[in-house]
């Protein structure tokens, strides 16, 4: 009998929430101030009970209680607590766990709280319940439409192809009429990276007629470009058959075009302008957007000249396509984890 009465003393001694092979997660105390909350967070193992121990320190009442997953559904919730004793809640799906107390009260609430677990098999026994925080990434993206070039080449255009003029001299010009002075006009293709000309000068009529045959700047241009697989080259090794009698050419725009003509004060391109020449062949850079001129002069006074004009521009063709291009947009956040 006295066995037994030791024993029945050990029993109604031992606290309301010591529970057979339970672990101990938490065993505090803290002070929630008026109007606030206070938030703990636990993670457990599918299968675990958790037993829950509160007690208020002066008795006074708790607003509400809630115990629910992250980011998820409550739990279980308790409103005007004031203490909870071995209250058993079965974890149906592991994962992080919060435990929020909320005082709207106007006092503050000095607070007991104990929290363990019986795992529901030997392998979640050392199943870890702190909540952790990382920083991670979090990617989204745009899609834009983007052109780009394809492929590129370059290509001859013919501009004009052995034009030929008769120029007269000043004095034929001014007894017998006819112009010494004559004007090709052209306008250069888009995307023109270079353009040349070329120009041979003879008083025989028919010697230039069978330069013809010989002068052939935009095939001449293409070898080229093969060759030396782009512009890589200089403008000497064009071929150039000899002209034989005087001439002048300007670079004129439509600005002095008639100046030039009349025989009044102009102005002129001085890189695209040769005087005093029987044959040339000249390289430009570059293109112009408005229409320009050649204007050809007869330096003689006494004999008309025969003057043969070619001219070719070098254009970048480009193929062009569009694609489809994923822009990243990069948010870091913090993010809670259980290192299980």
């Amino acid at each position: 009998m006295k066995q037994i009465y030791i024993t029945f003393l050990l029993l109604i001694s031992l606290p309301l929430y010591a529970v057979k092979d339970s672990i101990p997660v938490v065993d505090l105390n803290f002070k929630i101030p008026l109007m606030s909350d206070y938030t703990l967070l636990y993670g457990f193992a599918e299968g675990d009970e958790i037993i829950i121990n509160y007690k208020e320190a002066k008795g006074k009442k708790l607003k509400t209680f809630e115990i629910s997953e992250y980011n998820g559904s409550a739990l279980f919730s308790d409103f005007n607590m004031v203490s909870l004793t071995n209250k058993t809640i079965k974890i149906k799906k592991t994962g992080i766990y919060v435990f929020k107390f909320s005082n709207l009260s106007l006092g503050r609430r000095i607070c007991s709280f104990k929290l363990d677990r019986i795992p529901v098999s030997n392998e979640t026994t050392v199943f870890n319940t702190t909540v952790k925080e990382r920083v991670v990434a979090d990617t989204t993206y745009t899609t834009r439409t983007e052109t780009f070039i394809k492929k590129e080449k370059y290509v001859v255009k013919k501009v004009h192809d052995n034009q030929h003029f008769y120029v007269n001299s000043g004095s034929n010009a001014f007894f017998k009429g006819g112009k010494s002075r004559v004007a090709l006009p052209f306008n250069l293709p888009p995307n023109t990276v270079k353009w040349y000309y070329t120009v041979v000068a003879f008083r025989d009529k028919n010697k230039v007629e069978a330069m013809k045959q010989q002068i052939h700047l935009a095939s001449d241009l293409t070898k080229l470009i093969d060759k030396s697989g782009g512009l890589n080259f200089v403008v000497k090794q064009l071929s150039m058959p000899p002209g034989a009698n005087y001439c002048d050419v300007y670079l004129l725009d439509s600005n002095n075009l008639n100046a030039f003509l009349s025989k009044q004060a102009y102005s002129f391109e001085p890189l695209g302008t040769r005087e005093n020449i029987v044959s040339a062949s000249v390289e430009l850079a570059g293109g112009f957007n408005e229409q320009m001129y050649l204007g050809i002069r007869n330096p003689s006074r006494t004999y008309g000249v025969n003057v043969l004009l070619s001219v070719a521009a070098i254009v970048l063709e480009q193929e062009i396509e569009e694609r489809e291009i994923k822009d990243p947009h990069v948010k870091y956040k913090k993010e809670l984890y259980l290192e299980n």
